[in-house]
């Protein structure tokens, strides 16, 4: 249960912080959402976002989900490009969202998750928003 909990905030924070910042500086529709530019399987990463957790915190049509504690990533994630949304997962704390706290999301998915495994959720997410 413990476990459970901690990854939910793990994802919680990751995604809270994937919904503050800039695009990247991208025109509207050149975002990359295949596979093959991010280098991962979105439906792999589905499971991933689920697995985690993620949907008892966030609200993701694509997953199904409809958590209140961190943003909707339906809006949060629009216009962000997969290199900050990895940077969100696994760096938590370099961007962080307003209304939120520094430290809320463990700081240890790049671990937790492998390079594939990681490569796929953002490619979901990606692909979601």
């Amino acid at each position: 249960m413990r476990t459970g909990i901690a990854a939910s905030l793990v994802c919680l924070l990751a995604l809270v912080v994937a919904g503050c910042g800039g695009g990247g500086g991208e025109e509207p529709g050149t975002r990359a959402t295949s596979t093959a530019a991010t280098g991962g399987g979105a439906e792999n990463g589905k499971q991933i976002f689920i697995a985690q957790g993620c949907g008892g915190c966030h609200a993701l049509s694509a997953a199904g989900t409809n958590g209140t504690t961190g943003p909707d990533l339906d809006e949060a994630l629009k216009g962000k490009d997969a290199a900050f949304i990895r940077e969100s997962i696994v760096d938590p704390d370099a961007q962080i969202t307003e209304g939120f706290q520094p430290g809320l999301m463990p700081k240890d998915y790049g671990e937790k998750l492998s390079d594939q495994d990681l490569s796929d959720l953002v490619a979901f997410l990606l692909q979601s928003a």
